[in-house]
């Protein structure tokens, strides 16, 4: 494996540059802007062992991988705190209550309108002097906020529409039990899309962990009952916590859904699999409500939003929520592996409403292209 660190004044700049040293195969396993301004992205690429590398090939090798672990536990270890942020942190800027202001920033964020009035009447309610805590109540009051822990009891199963993430959404919580010391199992069932089992793969790879496959639902149960060989003894899974990718889905397909439906309740059975949606911000709000009904019918309680970065409006997701009954888990706000998710909670979600409102209105010049890949 070849690792390296680009510098350039812009993302696309970047991924230019690392097209031209690294590939087409290259992944990018982290970006970030720098104290001078300057975007800096690591990028990863496997390389085929060299007929006469010998023992220097192997050590170089072992090295990037030790050089991109350290990495990963460094930045897969400061996301957030565990305990629910209840209460304003140091430095927050203090937003007098208005009910224009938070009336426009829930718009802003493309609330629904009737969902946007009944936050708005709930927070007046509250009479509370600040806008951030008094949307942060009237959140609470009105939707469930439930992070995934870093070591899940049960297997989790990452459901969603094409788009979603689901894929590299699967490998941020994998990593986090992986930085956490934890013995991980990762199994796709989507092995028929061209380029899926690569994919999860490749991310698999870099947080050392073995890809399976299930390719039927029966494999699927024969792989979360089965123990592990290991040294000629059958290691225990039952308490190793398990993350299942699966193909995307049309839920208002019948056939389509109908399949979803047959692998998860099966895999609930097998070992009380816990189905999780994954949904892009960047829907409709009609359309990720719809989606997101559908879906809580599989058995997902929890939602994992993703592209916030891209769509800078948290809407679609809370009318997906407050529609469904489940509630929101993390969020992604990078597409890249080492970011890692952030966990959400009523004051976060409020604090994100009203102080990137303006953002989320206009266009911001240091918006990463997120999308891009290598």
């Amino acid at each position: 494996m070849r690792l390296r660190t680009f510098l350039a004044e812009s993302m696309t700049d970047a991924i230019v540059q690392v097209r031209a040293a690294l590939g087409d195969d290259a992944i990018i396993v982290s970006s970030h802007e720098n104290d001078h301004g300057s975007i800096e992205v690591t990028a990863a690429v496997e390389t085929a062992p060299r007929a006469d590398g010998g023992a220097r090939a192997e050590h170089n090798t072992s090295s990037l991988e030790q050089r991109l672990e350290q990495m990963l536990r460094a930045r897969l270890q400061t996301p957030s705190a565990p305990a629910p942020e209840t209460a304003p942190s140091f430095g927050d800027p203090l937003i007098p209550f208005d009910r224009s202001t938070i009336g426009a920033a829930l718009e802003a964020h493309a609330v629904p309108p009737a969902l946007k009035s009944d936050l708005l009447v709930a927070a007046i309610a509250l009479d509370r002097g600040d806008a951030i805590s008094a949307l942060a109540g009237a959140l609470e009051a009105r939707l469930g906020f439930e992070p995934l822990p870093v070591r899940p009891q049960a297997p989790i199963m990452a459901i969603g529409l094409p788009g979603a993430g689901k894929t590299v959404t699967l490998a941020k919580l994998a990593a986090r039990a992986v930085v956490d010391g934890a013995p991980v199992d990762i199994i796709t069932t989507d092995t028929a899309r061209t380029g899926a089992v690569a994919q999860g793969e490749a991310y698999a790879h870099l947080i050392g962990v073995h890809l399976r496959r299930a390719e039927s639902i029966d494999a699927l149960s024969l792989l979360l009952d089965e123990g592990n060989a290991s040294e000629g003894a059958i290691e225990d899974r039952s308490h190793r916590p398990c993350f299942i990718d699966t193909a995307s889905v049309n839920p208002f397909d019948r056939d389509d859904f109908t399949a979803l439906h047959r692998l998860t309740q099966n895999a609930r059975l097998a070992a009380s699999v816990e189905p999780v949606l994954v949904l892009s911000a960047l829907g409709d709000a009609d359309v990720s409500r719809e989606a997101a009904i559908e879906f809580a019918r599989l058995g997902a309680r929890r939602i994992v939003a993703t592209q916030l970065d891209i769509a800078r409006r948290i809407g679609p997701v809370l009318a997906a929520a407050d529609a469904s009954g489940m509630a929101i888990a993390q969020i992604s706000v990078t597409p890249y592996l080492a970011r890692g998710l952030a966990q959400m909670n009523a004051y976060v979600c409020a604090r994100m409403i009203l102080n990137d409102s303006a953002t989320a209105a206009t266009p911001a010049t240091t918006t990463r292209h997120a999308g891009q890949r290598p």
